[in-house]
């Protein structure tokens, strides 16, 4: 990235970067985010990481929900569409409230997944991954997504090991079902037009943070 403009007196700042860290649960995009932001920092740019689920009102509700703290009608499953629908509205908010404004003051923004991952994960639970993208078309795309591409059995025993926490999400067959939807949700938004840059997260992770920083450097 090169630095943001300042320029002349009076003239606005230059738009900040919007990249966007995705993969599976497991796969390593919150280390990579934080790890990001300090590179950015570091090379004199004003960066600022966030995340999805986010840390609105929505966000936390859908955050209540994974964790099974908020369930449907008398302790039952929470309906799937509607928590499609959660997400759409927490990333919509999400974008309005922190990232855009932070985009227009110049700032780069750095986020722990976004659209990508509801075409991946709740199209893998719905089966409907043209409406998830619809009910998501208002969020707008970032400027890059880097995928950081690790086998399900890897990235599940890396949450395992990492968190006592279960989310409704963690199990093996259905992150090798996510794991297929992402490969389909990539292709999607290349045809498109959308950067989608796809990294070993296998690898030891300053090599990973080395490949991200080489991606995002081209912006």
């Amino acid at each position: 990235m090169s630095a943001a403009g300042g320029g002349g007196r009076g003239r606005p700042a230059a738009r900040g970067r919007f990249v966007v860290l995705e993969g599976l649960d497991g796969a390593g995009t919150t280390t990579q985010a934080r790890l990001l932001g300090e590179r950015l920092r570091a090379d004199g740019r004003t960066a600022h990481v966030t995340a999805e689920p986010s840390g609105g009102p929505v966000g936390a509700l859908v955050r209540q929900v994974l964790t099974r703290r908020v369930t449907g009608v008398a302790g039952a499953d929470f309906d799937p569409h509607a928590l499609a629908l959660l997400f759409a509205a927490d990333r919509r908010d999400h974008r309005a409230v922190e990232i855009d404004p932070k985009l227009a003051a110049g700032i780069d923004v750095v986020s722990d997944r976004y659209t990508l991952s509801s075409l991946a994960y709740q199209g893998a639970a719905l089966g409907e991954m043209e409406w998830v993208r619809q009910v998501n078309g208002a969020a707008g795309p970032p400027d890059a997504t880097l995928f950081l591409r690790v086998r399900p059995e890897v990235a599940l025993r890396r949450r395992r090991a990492a968190s006592l926490d279960r989310e409704i999400y963690e199990v093996g067959a259905f992150q090798r079902k996510v794991a297929a939807e992402y490969d389909r949700a990539i292709a999607l938004l290349r045809q498109a037009g959308e950067s989608v840059i796809e990294i070993d997260g296998e690898r030891p992770v300053e090599a990973v943070a080395a490949a991200v920083w080489a991606a995002v450097s081209t912006l």
